[in-house]
């Protein structure tokens, strides 16, 4: 399966040196911000900024070295990284339902940051709980009918 992204730049693959203490391969990260995040990043900053200084404040920098010089996280310093198993209608171009429920592997389910189309500059936890919420309810009614 081939999957196509927004971002071409970011994608992991089988690492063909690497394998883990079983002699397992192990996976490879390729990462790169695209200009859309970028810029949201930027407007997060001067969103921010302005906020601070409505309310009388005065912004006096980001001092921060795990971020480049866009103001945004060096990629592979946020502790939840998301988007490495796509959910989307098409299991062309996603491997996930809308449900988290792989279109190939009918009892498979991703219940974690993975099947974001995106990875925002700020934690996911809280919507990885959500959608872990859906994903059960979704999951047990699956169970329910048979279905799984």
């Amino acid at each position: 399966m081939h999957l196509r992204f927004e971002n071409e730049q970011t994608y992991c693959d089988i690492d063909p040196n690497g394998v883990d203490q079983y002699g397992i391969p192990v996976l490879r990260f390729h990462f790169k911000w695209t200009e859309h995040e970028i810029k949201q990043a930027r407007h997060m900053g001067q969103t921010f900024t302005n906020i601070i200084e409505a309310m009388g404040g005065k912004v006096l920098g980001i001092a921060n070295p795990q971020r480049e010089g866009d103001g945004i996280s060096v990629g592979g310093t946020i502790i939840h990284e998301a988007g490495a198993v796509i959910m989307g209608d098409d299991p062309k171009t996603s491997a996930l339902n809308k449900y988290c429920q792989a279109h190939d592997v009918k009892n498979l389910f991703v219940a974690d940051a993975a099947p974001f189309c995106g990875n925002p500059d700020k934690n996911v936890t809280l919507t990885i709980v959500a959608m872990a919420w859906r994903t059960s309810e979704y999951l047990a009614e699956e169970m329910r009918k048979g279905n799984v």
